[in-house]
């Protein structure tokens, strides 16, 4: 089986050296699992995200959040304006073109599109098996001062991986945070002919950096009214549910820093 998927993504590799532009020649499903609290490691969230990839593109996003974007969604929530579509459990996406890392991240009602630091990573000596391929662990540290380790298969010769953990010798399989509160893992690899294209939020706004996003962010934590309106969330009951889901998307969206 290994080799058979490993002949595949050789040719899908090399096929992507003349494919069509925006054509992506593999698929990667991602497992994220996340840990708000590390004092109380019951307290899981799961959701699931997609790698659509060539040898120059590629873009990582949440498939909920692209029916919720597009107007496609079934999923409904009530709100103090009516039924409205119920939001992602994950917004964020990272549109690749060659080097340059578009990432976009919700802050409340609002997405905000930067341009992502690159990440410098050094290879350590540990290996193993995953998914029957041999991988190599790297590590960094990010641009806000968080380790994230990575498997990467050079047995898989495309330099990407889920979110912004990309640039090395190989697919990247798995990674995780130094505390393991955050692990996201790759759950399958198939072809795909599907375009590749940034995830369309409408109006996302465009920060001159990072930092700028970090700042805006940050006024939100001390104000979340400041980018959520006058929207408030309803249960089934009528009761006002909008600081617990303010309070979820902030922990989830803050992770991957």
């Amino acid at each position: 089986m290994k080799k058979k998927l490993f002949c595949f993504i050789i040719a899908s590799y090399s096929l992507s050296l003349s494919a069509q532009e925006n054509k992506a020649v593999m698929e990667i499903e991602y497992e994220t699992k996340l840990i708000s609290d590390s004092l109380s490691r019951d307290k899981v969230t799961y959701f699931a995200s997609t790698l659509l990839c060539n040898n120059k593109q590629s873009v990582y996003f949440n498939r909920e959040a692209k029916a919720f974007y597009s107007g496609t969604s079934t999923q409904k929530i009530n709100t103090s304006f009516g039924a409205i579509p119920r939001y992602p459990k994950s917004v964020a996406s990272v549109y690749k073109e060659n080097e340059t890392l578009t990432a976009s991240l919700p802050i409340g009602k609002y997405v905000f599109t930067f341009e992502e630091p690159k990440l410098q990573w050094q290879i350590l000596e540990d290996v193993k098996n995953i998914k029957g391929f041999k991988v190599r662990l790297a590590k960094t540290i990010t641009d806000t001062g968080d380790t994230f380790f990575a498997w990467f298969s050079p047995d898989i010769p495309i330099s990407d991986g889920p979110f912004r953990f990309k640039g090395l010798s190989g697919l990247v399989l798995e990674v995780y945070n130094k505390t393991k509160t955050i692990e996201i893992y790759a759950t399958e690899i198939k072809k795909s002919e599907e375009t590749i294209e940034p995830l369309g939020y409408g109006d996302d706004i465009k920060a001159k950096s990072k930092k700028q996003f970090l700042e805006a962010r940050k006024n939100y934590s001390e104000n979340p009214s400041m980018y959520n309106g006058n929207l408030k969330v309803l249960d089934e009951n009528g009761n006002d549910k909008t600081k617990m889901m303010t309070e979820r998307i902030k922990k989830i969206n803050t992770f991957l820093d």
